[in-house]
C-alpha cells in the first residue's frame, strides 16, 4: 500500500483515523458510504491547501 503525506491539521488526522475505523464497524452499506464521504472531503481539504503552499 502507497502511503500519501499531506499536511493536515491534527484533528483532521484524527477524524480521518475515526471515520476509517467507522468504516470497518458501520452495520450497513449506506453508513459506510457516509463516513467514506466524509473522509473522502478531509483528503480533498488537504489536497487543495498543499496546492496552495506549492
Amino acid at each position: 500500500m502507497r502511503k500519501i503525506v499531506m499536511k493536515v491539521s491534527s484533528i483532521d488526522k484524527l477524524r480521518f483515523q475515526n471515520y476509517m475505523m467507522l468504516i470497518k464497524k458501520a452495520e450497513s452499506k449506506a453508513e459506510a458510504d457516509m463516513y467514506f464521504r466524509l473522509a473522502k472531503e478531509i483528503i480533498k481539504k488537504a489536497e487543495k491547501n498543499n496546492r496552495s503552499l506549492l
